[in-house]
């Protein structure tokens, strides 16, 4: 591999696309540990990156700036005075491509999948993963530039502080301390970015009541946006081993929650690939997307269920279907985490 000195990572967003590019940054720290790693990012994802020796610096772009002639202006003379030799664009749509061309580096890159014009601007970098998870054709940019790929590691940053903080949270809802010391929790999300990728508040609902009646304390968090399904869940739920955190933890406090539980549950959203690259048991259900091009991956802590109904591959990742998560029932989530039982169950024998 070249010796970089001084390369630009493009991934601006979203939680979960962020996550499934670490890996990548750990390929290319490991190949070029002296070079300076900068990261562009969003201001609201900023917090998930990890900091050095990963990632040298940060450089926050605001979304709503890039539409703005002055602002361009503006990232262009800060990114110019930086000297970056190279920018690795992971995002390979017109914003990330913008971003790249005003970093005036001399070699631009992107995956495979250049879209939205972000091909005038960065060249392909292809390999025999063009087809597999996108974690895979992440790394294929590493292993096109020569670079070697032995481990898959998602790099996090954990910290103390935020973990007693979310102790504190918990306790204050009633979850026992010597419950959170022994991770005697589970994490639910029931919120995700799109309404076609949920499941029916009424299945979380039936399957909460089934752990409250093994006696196991379950907490549900999410975004703000989330709040209303987490308090219809409530509703119908209505046991004080039900304990809300929805809208009230932020994203290193979420990486603290979800490390220190038993095991996750959701559909496709951003907090489910937190817990894949924690390596948490997790039981993650998937119909209108593909888990094989962006599901939880690299791990026996995997636990897929797909619709039965569920059309979506790899290379068709999306399909509208506004029925399709609803025929996932709850006894299949159920058997999958007896599943998991037997599993950590062997381990501790």
């Amino acid at each position: 591999m070249k010796d970089y000195q001084n390369i630009l990572i493009i991934k601006m967003s979203s939680l979960g696309d962020i996550i499934h590019a670490l890996p990548t940054l750990y390929a290319l720290r490991q190949n070029l540990p002296h070079a300076k790693i900068t990261w562009a990012v969003h201001p609201q994802f900023a917090h998930i990156l990890p900091g050095k020796p990963w990632i040298d610096e940060v450089i926050l772009v605001e979304k709503k700036g890039l539409k703005s002639l002055s602002y361009i202006r503006k990232l262009w003379k800060d990114l110019h005075s930086r000297h970056f030799d190279m920018t690795l664009d992971l995002q390979c749509i017109a914003k990330s491509a913008l971003v790249s061309f005003c970093s005036g580096a001399p070699e631009r890159y992107g995956y495979w999948e250049l879209r939205e014009g972000s091909q005038l601007v960065n060249k392909a970098l292809v390999g025999n993963h063009k087809y597999d998870h996108v974690i895979e054709r992440y790394l294929d940019t590493v292993r096109a530039l020569g670079g070697q790929v032995q481990d898959l590691v998602f790099p996090l940053s954990r910290s103390q502080k935020d973990a007693l903080e979310v102790k504190r949270k918990l306790m204050a809802q009633g979850l026992p301390e010597v419950a959170i010391d022994k991770g005697d929790y589970i994490v639910i999300a029931p919120g995700a970015r799109w309404a076609l990728k949920e499941w029916p508040v009424s299945h979380y609902a039936e399957l909460i009541k089934r752990f409250l009646d093994q006696g196991q304390w379950v907490v549900l968090m999410g975004s703000p946006d989330d709040c209303q399904k987490s308090q219809s869940i409530l509703d119908l739920v209505e046991d004080p081993r039900l304990i809300d955190l929805t809208g009230h933890t932020s994203l290193p406090e979420l990486i603290e929650l979800i490390g220190a539980s038993k095991l996750y549950i959701s559909a496709d959203t951003g907090p489910l690939h937190l817990a894949n690259a924690l390596k948490k048991p997790l039981i993650a259900m998937y119909g209108t997307t593909s888990p094989d091009r962006t599901g939880p991956y690299g791990g026996d802590h995997v636990h897929i269920i797909q619709s039965p109904t569920s059309r979506a591959t790899a290379k068709e990742p999306l399909v509208k279907d506004p029925d399709c998560m609803g025929h996932i029932s709850v006894d299949s989530v159920w058997k999958a985490y007896q599943k998991v039982k037997e599993e950590e169950h062997g381990t501790q024998s």
